[in-house]
């Protein structure tokens, strides 16, 4: 049995990385003999060039210009054939290379059901759509679910290609109720809320809450201006000062903290630039990692995290690690809901430095509800099984016939 494991494998973000190799690991666990095809979801574009350099050419120069041609408000059908196009052009071969003689195809979590910014929405397509012509199976595993549009085309053309009879299971850990009310019409599939692929993380890479502890806070960076691009107000200089007074009363507090990133480079340039406008030396108060080992090794110790990605808020509290984070889509907004721990995350109108750090020094002495972990975790395992012994089932049949 062949299965194709789809994410982003090749994007610097430690978040994108476990959410694969958790769910190769859930996979492996009841399907010891399969074989597993990793495939990336947004492969880079050098090995789009091995795929036809001209089309690779072309597309590079669709996406040069796709910034400056649609804002993010921009929904028009010119828009999705635009996008469609340079999307196609950039990976469909490198996806049917890759997906030859696979039996199944399972995207390994993260925001697979949006179709705002990222265009993961067409590589989305494009993968069912081979799936389908090949006759494999379809599981989406604890994806994010970012918003619904009735009037968004490029919402209809997703919703339109998920619904193929090829996929079986699709799970999510942000909004059950967008997927079942307003994404599923094939009620054949099978669906469910469940925890983040990234919960089994501590598994995965046998690292656990470390027995002696640090007394310093991590603080995640993320990008200036990630807010504007997710359609909220906050802009990359109140971001900047956001961080500036967040770490100026840590200090009045004589609480001690570092700043570290996922990976991604622009991350880590705002966190330098933010040290060097403080007067911070950069060696003492960013912390790097060589690897996701060591990334999880180093949050395993701390006191508490303050979360800006998604998967630094979601690994900490695999691992027990208190956590506080900022909102900036609906992704963390649910996650801190699930978790029962709303009152520690801040949206952008919540933005308040004083009642963040009072959360932080809260969240400290506060702790997690190990069994809603262990059963978020579950659940996630659960319906891959399902996905597993319908696979199973189908390959039966097919050999009995």
């Amino acid at each position: 049995m062949k299965i194709a494991v789809v994410g982003l494998y090749s994007i610097k973000n430690v978040g994108d990385n476990v959410l694969c190799y958790s769910t190769i690991h859930l996979l492996k666990q009841m399907l010891p003999k399969a074989m597993i095809v990793e495939i990336d979801a947004n492969p880079p574009m050098e090995t789009a060039k091995k795929y036809g350099r001209l089309r690779a050419f072309i597309a590079r120069v669709m996406i040069h210009f796709q910034k400056d041609l649609f804002s993010y408000e921009c929904h028009t059908r010119f828009r999705y054939w635009y996008e469609k196009t340079m999307w196609k052009l950039k990976a469909q071969r490198y996806f049917a290379d890759k997906l030859k003689g696979c039996d199944a195809v399972v995207f390994a979590g993260g925001g697979f059901l949006k179709f705002r910014t990222q265009g993961l929405n067409y590589y989305v397509e494009q993968i069912i759509s081979i799936a389908r012509q090949q006759n494999a199976l379809v599981m989406m595993n604890g994806v994010g679910i970012e918003g619904y549009d009735e009037e968004d085309i490029r919402c209809q053309k997703l919703k339109g290609m998920i619904n193929d009879s090829c996929v079986k299971v699709i799970t999510t850990r942000d909004d059950i109720d967008i997927l079942n009310n307003n994404y599923i019409t094939n009620k054949d599939i099978l669906t469910s809320r469940v925890g983040d692929p990234a919960l089994w993380t501590p598994d995965v890479y046998d690292i656990h809450r470390a027995e002696t502890v640090r007394d310093i806070v991590a603080v995640n960076l993320i990008r200036g201006n990630v807010y504007k691009d997710y359609g909220n107000k906050l802009t990359p200089l109140a971001l900047e000062n956001l961080y500036r007074h967040l770490l100026r009363e840590l200090d009045s507090r004589g609480i001690e903290w570092v700043l570290f990133s996922n990976g991604m480079k622009a991350d880590n340039a705002f966190g330098k630039a933010l040290l060097k406008s403080m007067g911070y030396q950069q060696r003492d108060k960013l912390v790097t990692f060589s690897s996701t080992e060591e990334y999880m090794r180093y949050l395993s110790s701390v006191a508490c995290t303050f979360g800006a990605r998604l998967h630094a808020c979601i690994i900490s509290y695999a691992m027990d690690v208190p956590v506080v984070g900022l909102i900036w889509n609906d992704k963390t907004r649910f996650f801190s809901e699930i978790i029962g721990k709303r009152q520690y995350f801040f949206d952008e109108n919540e933005l308040d430095v004083p009642k963040m750090v009072d959360a932080i020094e809260q969240a400290i002495k506060d702790s997690h509800d190990p069994q809603l972990r262990e059963g978020l975790r579950e659940l996630t395992r659960e319906y891959v099984q399902k996905f597993c012994d319908i696979l199973k089932a189908e390959k039966k049949t097919a050999r009995e016939v």
